[in-house]
């Protein structure tokens, strides 16, 4: 089982700037969905893209295969949020990218094979020869989760993989999250804003506040009305619906 452990971690933009992230330290366990949770502006975004080496935080990032050796951690996978896409490269194209550098590259039929059975596997078969310009924001979210998923990372972040997705296509990128950290004992990190999405799908909460952790654990020991009032400023109650999820249920700003 992969384990992903970071250790004092803290970043700033430079100069006078204060710190994004504050001394943050978790371990997250493979087979395990941890969401990051917290206030625009906390630091969520910057601790996933730190763990990810796209910034040159202090502090120290270790992953470990299932026998506990340790990996290089350029090889989990990293997939930032959805944005504006315009390319030209086909489905196919865009996720046989995450697996060679550059398309100029002879691909292996191997290679070929994998992309094609994962793209059986998550239903987009249909859409292989279509240029990602083409598609839905659901769409290419589930391309981009392909892309991730097809060198078969040991560890899994992932930057509000449901933001601006309908409700259909937000289960579907969740549940396909679900079942491939499960599959494969990845450590998977996820950012989110929805608190009743990361509770249904997470096995840990970790909390930031102002950069640093608030709370790291289950959801119903993160989610209680003290904590959503100091950090969110909001007054709320936390229920569970009759499907047995946890549900936080604002009521007035404070």
């Amino acid at each position: 089982m992969a384990s992903l452990e970071i250790s004092n971690l803290s970043f700033s933009f430079g100069g006078n700037k204060p710190l994004v992230i504050n001394d943050v330290s978790a371990c997250f366990e493979g087979g395990e969905i941890t969401t990051v949770i917290g206030r625009n502006g906390g630091g969520k975004t910057t601790l996933l893209r730190s763990i990810a080496k796209q910034l040159k935080a202090s502090g120290s990032v270790k992953l470990r295969d299932d026998d506990g050796r340790p990996l290089s951690v350029e090889t989990l996978a990293f997939v930032p949020q959805l944005s504006q896409v315009n390319s030209k490269l086909t489905v196919f194209e865009m996720v046989l990218l995450g697996l060679v550098s550059d398309l100029r590259w002879r691909v292996s039929e191997e290679q070929s094979q994998r992309v094609e059975a994962l793209l059986g596997e998550l239903g987009l078969d249909d859409l292989s020869r279509f240029p990602m310009s083409s598609l839905s924001g659901g769409q290419k979210q589930l391309v981009f989760l392909a892309q991730a998923f097809v060198s078969k990372p040991k560890a899994l972040l992932l930057d509000e993989p449901t933001s601006a997705l309908d409700l259909r296509h937000q289960l579907l990128v969740m549940n396909l999250v679900r079942d491939y950290t499960r599959r494969n004992r990845a450590a998977t990190v996820v950012v989110a804003h929805d608190l009743m999405l990361a509770a249904r799908y997470s096995d840990k909460l970790l909390m930031l506040h102002e950069g640093r952790v608030k709370s790291f654990a289950v959801s119903e020991k993160v989610l209680r009305p003290d904590l959503l009032a100091e950090v969110y400023k909001v007054e709320a109650s936390v229920e569970r619906t009759l499907s047995n999820f946890l549900t936080v249920v604002p009521l007035e700003p404070l």
